[in-house]
């Protein structure tokens, strides 16, 4: 309950503000904070649904809201996602809804709207489905409006509730293996003696070629455990790992990673690389502080031939005299750009975004990419490529960026567009992701 309301009033990413709950209460029973997980993710995911089914069987709809209607979301989720009876999660409702009202004089409104929902769920959801396919995506499929018409105009109606009921299902973990030090299969007898009950998936045929990438639907918090310490593998969508195989960087090359936050696709560079360099770079210096975790959790410091450096630096900004992000000084055979993005294309694994994003911030988005990939193509060396990347479908995030770079008088004839390439959750299983590859010439 605290995490959603802090989530709506603070408008943060959702892992980050369940983490500082969950941090609080270290404490708490590993089931207890797997449905605290379950409830805080699956209510973001279905909160469109969920307001549509409360709004049914509420006699004034307008009046519940705030934390009220936090608390209906809540045992209604559990009711039809959860199978939780009725009498259980009224009683829930009522006990969490009694420091909003002493007297318990909302106990009637709570038990009759859940009792509608526990009577009529299924019925409703239908009707909700049906109709107008805009009014199907928003009220059964918990995209906002403004989402829901774009992608009925781009996709089609059919194309587009198959996106959107992708993006309502929990998604799967992906593993991201070092195959340099340890083999898929060895890794899979490891987990599942680490994590008893891990279940895993095979890949979806269309993506069976990622040698390194293992799929993983249940089996715990893989973020504890030897093999997670040590580096043996990744948490990392099966989309953006295709970013760091499209760049291919080789052995010996000189690589940027040019919005490398956390470092994840960073270590993915040198585990594919082994020897060169690498220079790291992010506009956030509390972000490049976890490149020593990615050292140590990949023991680069091991490989002799590996220069891995990190530089806190805004790419929007022109570039010091001389520096490494001097064109005039220094070029790269192979220049990542994860650019920042709306983030779109993770409506499953960030839900919140569903709420928290709209129509502007796409516009906002892509000025700051365009500015990016003309920096990062400035940087690139003859013969050298320049991958661009980003976690989003929407048209003015990737193909308009780099189409717009091919065209722009400044790089005319510079570049070739090798590939481009688009991760969907409705036909990979993952989470939505834009990619392309340029050549420099």
């Amino acid at each position: 309950m605290r995490t959603l309301r802090e989530i709506e009033q603070r408008q943060g990413f959702s892992n980050r503000l369940l983490s500082e709950q969950l941090e609080r209460h270290l404490d708490l029973d590993p089931r207890d904070r797997a449905l605290a997980t379950n409830l805080v993710y699956g209510v973001l995911r279905q909160q469109g649904r969920l307001d549509a089914l409360i709004d049914a069987f509420a006699h004034k709809p307008k009046r519940v809201k705030g934390e009220l209607r936090t608390i209906l979301r809540v045992a209604a989720f559990e009711m039809v996602e959860l199978g939780r009876p009725l009498a259980i999660a009224s009683s829930e409702a009522a006990k969490l809804a009694a420091r909003l009202d002493p007297q318990g004089l909302l106990k009637s409104l709570i038990a009759g709207v859940l009792q509608g929902i526990d009577r009529d769920a299924a019925i409703l959801d239908v009707a909700l489905d049906d109709g107008d396919p805009v009014d199907a995506l928003v009220r059964r499929w918990s995209l906002p409006r403004w989402l829901a018409l774009r992608w009925v105009a781009s996709l089609g109606p059919e194309r587009a509730r198959t996106r959107a009921r992708a993006l309502a299902e929990i998604p799967a973990i992906d593993l991201r293996v070092d195959l340099a030090r340890i083999s898929t299969a060895e890794l899979r007898e490891r987990l599942l003696l680490d994590h008893p009950g891990i279940e895993f998936q095979a890949l979806p045929e269309s993506v069976g070629d990622q040698a390194q990438a293992m799929r993983v639907r249940s089996g715990g918090d893989l973020f504890h455990g030897p093999l997670f310490g040590e580096g043996l593998f990744t948490i990392q969508s099966l989309g953006s790992q295709q970013a760091v195989r499209t760049l291919d960087p080789r052995s010996g090359e000189r690589v940027l990673d040019a919005c490398a936050g956390m470092g994840t696709k960073t270590l993915q560079i040198a585990e594919l690389m082994q020897q060169g360099s690498i220079l790291a770079v992010d506009a956030s210096a509390d972000r490049l502080a976890e490149q020593a975790t990615i050292r140590e959790r990949g023991q680069l410091d091991d490989h002799a031939g590996l220069d891995l450096r990190a530089l806190v630096a805004d790419l929007k900004l022109d570039p010091e005299p001389g520096g490494p992000l001097d064109p005039n000084h220094t070029r790269y055979a192979a220049v990542l750009l994860d650019a920042p993005c709306t983030g779109l294309g993770n409506l499953a694994r960030h839900p919140e975004l569903r709420w928290t994003c709209d129509l502007a911030d796409v516009s906002s988005c892509a000025e700051l990419q365009a500015i990016l990939i003309r920096r990062c193509a400035a940087l690139v060396e003859p013969g050298g490529r320049l991958v661009y990347a980003v976690c989003s479908l929407e048209p003015e995030e990737g193909p308009a960026i780099v189409h717009g770079l091919l065209d722009d008088p400044a790089f005319a004839g510079q570049f070739t567009l090798e590939l481009e390439q688009a991760w969907t959750p409705e036909q990979h299983q993952c989470d939505g992701f834009w990619l392309a590859r340029l050549r420099r010439h």
